[in-house]
């Protein structure tokens, strides 16, 4: 499987916050995740290379909302392997505490991303 990364400009990981999700995604390195922890709600896009374009893409078209809600787009780098389940695609959601709130196979709405994040309680806590 060919892994790619689709911003060098970003693997300078400190310069990216969850508001520039609209920049596009950076390359999820291992302490990336560790570094975001209570920060931001990665999302980790791997798997085939149109697939995951198409995803981000998706999910760049609502990135005011993603930005409201600290979320952070990730896609294949050194620290992907730790979350891969087998080769195929995958979207993963990981909570600002670190744990994975949504994994799946197949491509995921954005609308579907932020219900889910919407539902979570420490986004309620966030919205008061």
């Amino acid at each position: 499987m060919h892994r790619f990364c689709l911003s060098t400009v970003l693997a300078l990981w400190p310069a990216m916050a969850p508001a520039d999700t609209a920049r596009g995604p950076a390359p999820l390195q291992a302490d990336t995740l560790a570094a975001l922890r209570w920060q931001a709600r990665p999302v980790v896009v791997i798997g085939p290379e149109a697939q995951v374009a198409r995803q981000i893409a998706d999910l760049q078209a609502h990135a005011e909302q993603l930005a409201e809600r600290d979320v952070v787009i990730l896609t294949d780098g050194s620290g992907a392997d730790a979350l891969r389940d087998g080769q195929g695609f995958q979207v993963l959601l990981i909570g600002k505490d670190g744990g994975v709130k949504m994994r799946s196979a197949t491509p995921v709405a954005a609308e579907d991303i932020l219900s889910l994040i919407d539902s979570m309680p420490m986004r309620q806590q966030e919205m008061r």
